[in-house]
């Protein structure tokens, strides 16, 4: 679906004001259907550059291709072109991962990993604590600074819940032990989730400070019907509040999930369809 801000792109284009209409083609794990107002994808995995733009005679369409990295990992679920490929105007505090919960890169203190929920990455962190318990897992080390994001800015949850027995799936960004800030979802629904949490709305312990955060924890309470099991698979921070003309989200398109596995070439394209009188 063409964006609200895509349409200005191409009316922009199309009066020379800028220099073509997709620069980059973004690739990501959310489900969520298109809207008009969509200012990004649901998560994003992923953005390549455009290296080729034809045109679809046939069919009136003009077709942006890529090509997804081989050693990206996960199964895509959106596509999406964005007017440029970076935002210039974020400097230091754009959208960008955090986390990815895959073993092949972090460590993380507990939980088990699993494959079978994962959509980024080749694996998923495990949690499962006992009727009524409470299990953790932290990745230590750190060097993260958002003290330069604004409140508006989200951070992005991409977790399945497995059973209804979780009562709070939680992250933490930490100072140090005693302070953190935390987000939080209670009674989660079952399957695959993927939340937004205004920076605004974190809940400070203690004095944690956003330009000093060490260490990233994730936590799941069971409640007393059993044991719950939640598969925590992405952690992302969405630019909101950076206001740039120039770089939008032109058009988003969910799609049949595509899995793409490691050493895998596969090219990418994203058809903006034209209607002419």
């Amino acid at each position: 679906m063409l964006t609200s801000e895509g349409k200005q792109i191409i009316r922009r284009y199309l009066g020379r004001q800028v220099s073509s209409i997709a620069d980059a083609i973004v690739f990501g794990v959310g489900a969520t259907a298109e809207t008009a107002t969509d200012a990004s994808l649901a998560l994003e995995a992923g953005r390549v550059q455009v290296l080729l733009t034809s045109y679809d005679f046939v069919n009136d369409a003009i077709i942006f291709k890529g090509s997804v990295p081989d050693d990206f990992v996960g199964t895509i679920y959106e596509v999406g072109i964005y007017s440029t490929f970076d935002d210039a105007s974020s400097g230091s505090y754009g959208s960008r991962a955090i986390t990815t919960f895959d073993s092949d890169s972090e460590t993380w203190s507990a939980g088990t990993y699993t494959t079978t929920n994962t959509r980024i990455g080749p694996d998923s962190l495990n949690l499962a604590p006992a009727t009524s318990g409470t299990l953790t897992a932290s990745i230590s080390n750190l060097t993260l600074d958002f003290a330069g994001n604004s409140g508006a800015d989200q951070f992005i949850l991409a977790f399945a819940n497995n059973n209804t027995n979780a009562s709070t799936v939680a992250f933490r960004f930490k100072t140090d032990a005693s302070n953190y800030y935390t987000f939080s979802v209670s009674n989660p629904s079952t399957g695959y989730q993927v939340t937004n949490f205004n920076k605004s709305a974190a809940v400070a312990t203690g004095t944690p400070n956003w330009s000093n955060i060490t260490q990233v924890e994730v936590s799941v309470s069971s409640k007393a019907t059993g044991a719950s099991s939640v598969d925590f698979d992405a952690i992302r921070l969405e630019d909101r509040d950076t206001s740039n003309a120039d770089y939008v989200l032109v058009a988003r398109k969910v799609i049949a999930p595509v899995v793409k596995l490691d050493g895998q070439s596969q090219d990418i394209e994203f058809t903006l369809d034209v209607t002419l009188p």
